[in-house]
């Protein structure tokens, strides 16, 4: 479950999951909600993959080529398909609709960064420069 918070030129994305990859897939998820409400093209599924020197940082990079990708080639992630998460690094597979991003994204922050286990599931805080 995620959920978007305001800040004054930022936006704050909250997940509470059961687990990492969890943290992952709704992330690409919140993105792709925020980024646009179509309308849509066809349906293109593309590997991303990408890698930090922890988890919190792996989650930034993440979300910067999910935008990255929003923005160059206009796909906007919708679900991921598969995923392959390690310590300092994450591969995936990520199906995605090929749409004009409505909201733009300067960039994902380290600002407030969290990512950790939190109760019987994980927690994540990320931070957008909008």
């Amino acid at each position: 479950m995620y959920r978007w918070l305001d800040h004054t030129s930022e936006m704050e994305l909250a997940i509470e999951e059961e687990s990492p990859e969890a943290i992952f897939r709704e992330a690409a998820v919140a993105l792709g909600g925020l980024l646009s409400e179509g309308p849509f093209g066809d349906p293109v599924q593309t590997e991303v993959s990408v890698a930090a020197s922890d988890l919190p940082g792996l989650l930034v990079e993440w979300l910067n080529e999910l935008v990255y990708l929003a923005e160059s080639e206009g796909l906007i992630p919708e679900r991921v398909v598969g995923i392959d998460l390690g310590d300092i690094r994450v591969d995936a597979v990520v199906a995605c609709r090929r749409s004009e991003p409505q909201n733009l994204i300067k960039g994902v922050t380290y600002h407030r960064l969290e990512m950790g286990p939190a109760g019987g599931g994980w927690r994540a805080r990320v931070i957008l420069d909008v």
